[in-house]
């Protein structure tokens, strides 16, 4: 028995010592082979991007394997680079975007970015201002910027939860869509050539926009790629984040900056290209399980950028093989995106559950919490809603005054007025 206790006593003893510490040279040696193995992810994906273009450069109305050089570099290569370009602006977009708000829904579709970008594009063309490439993409960047202000305004600033980002996002993206529609409706002669180029269109005349936006997506992917290490440690809570010497505020409103823009690029490129900035992220999160060492942003960042260039390339040479490329011509890419993200949206509602508030990383709250920020962007938007009625009653083929408006609500305006 005294045996027997003794055994006992030592395996405790045994049990309560720490467990041995790994060497460090064997920890650097297991980060490096993470970092291999996450390179080769990358590389493998690349490979995919290339066969799916080569796939992808031999379709065509003119039924050969590889079309005449004309063609090839005045068509088909012009679309393939748009569509590279465009992919990768919006997975890396989508994946900074869900890494702020920690929320696996985020995108530029469901935060209002791409919805605003669209709506300053549209309103461009609508009135007849004519500009350059480059000055439609400062366009379609602040009309997203102002989009996400108004969203990070209703849902009670950059500290508030992920569900009210959300939220406050699709009801925004809704209201500026439902806009947009009212000035294609209105101004049908200026804007006759958005039609298409509004559902995310990959047609282009000429490589001159993709070699004006391509530096534009390299030099900011590069500079989200600099911010890596702050977007792994702001993953861990605000709380965290803060102690180890991040600045929270900042780091956000850069990456919000950085996402807006390539938002803003793609816009321009290619149109509202649906659900893309959604389902690559969501595919790159994916190959995390696989992959562990795909979780740093410096890996995880050009992973979505490149599922996101599949993703658009896939769809649009996809679409062209079940339907045919003359068919295919009078559908938009953005149409194909639009359903492979349905998809995604379907298997993600049945699959994932809300982790609820309770299992939210800690945060530190920016301010005293109250309803003063919504009250004021409320009041902003109600007042701009009004203008924009009022300017609606007054403009016409012959401007009215306030007062003719108010006669006619008393039913005392001249017959002239009466039947404007």
């Amino acid at each position: 028995m005294t045996g027997a206790l003794r055994l006992d006593e030592t395996a405790a003893t045994e049990s309560a010592r720490p467990a041995p510490a790994v060497a460090p040279d064997e920890a650097e040696g297991r980060r490096a082979g993470a970092l291999l193995t996450g390179i080769g992810v990358l590389v493998a994906l690349v490979v995919v991007l290339v066969a799916v273009a080569c796939w992808h450069l031999t379709q065509g109305t003119s039924g050969a394997v590889f079309a005449e050089t004309e063609v090839l570099w005045g068509s088909r290569v012009p679309r393939l680079a748009a569509g590279v370009a465009v992919g990768v602006a919006l997975g890396v977009a989508g994946i900074l975007l869900q890494s702020l708000a920690r929320n696996a829904l985020a995108s530029p579709d469901t935060l209002g970015v791409t919805a605003g970008a669209y709506l300053a594009v549209t309103a461009l063309a609508a009135f007849g201002i004519a500009v350059p490439v480059w000055a439609s993409g400062a366009v379609a960047f602040a009309g997203g910027i102002v989009a996400a202000g108004i969203v990070l305004g209703l849902a009670g600033g950059a500290g508030s939860s992920t569900t009210r980002l959300i939220l406050a996002g699709t009801a925004l993206a809704l209201a500026f869509q439902a806009g947009t529609s009212t000035l294609l409706i209105l101004f049908d002669e200026e804007t006759k050539g958005l039609l298409a180029w509004g559902s995310g269109s990959l047609s282009q005349l000429g490589l001159t926009a993709f070699l004006q936006a391509a530096p534009v997506v390299v030099v900011v992917t590069a500079a989200a790629l600099l911010l890596a290490r702050r977007f792994d440690i702001l993953a861990l809570g605000d709380d965290t984040a803060s102690s180890l010497g991040v600045p929270i505020r900042s780091t956000r409103a850069v990456g919000i900056l950085l996402a807006v823009t390539l938002t803003a690029v793609s816009v321009t490129l290619a149109g509202p290209m649906g659900f893309v900035g959604l389902c690559a992220p969501v595919l790159a999160r994916l190959l995390t399980r696989v992959v562990p060492s795909l979780n740093r942003h410096l890996l995880l960042i050009p992973a979505a950028g490149l599922l996101g260039a599949i993703v658009v390339i896939l769809s649009d040479a996809l679409l062209r093989a079940i339907i045919g490329a003359e068919a295919a011509i009078l559908i938009p890419t953005g149409v194909a995106t639009t359903l492979l993200g349905a998809i995604v949206l379907v298997l993600m509602a049945r699959r994932l559950r809300d982790a609820g508030p309770t299992r939210e990383p800690p945060r530190v709250r920016f301010g005293v919490r109250s309803g003063a920020r919504f009250r004021i962007t409320l009041a902003v938007v109600v007042l701009g809603v009004t203008g924009v009625l009022l300017l609606g009653l007054l403009a016409g083929h012959t401007w009215l005054l306030t007062g003719d408006i108010a006669l006619w609500l008393q039913g005392e305006a001249p017959a002239a007025i009466a039947f404007a």
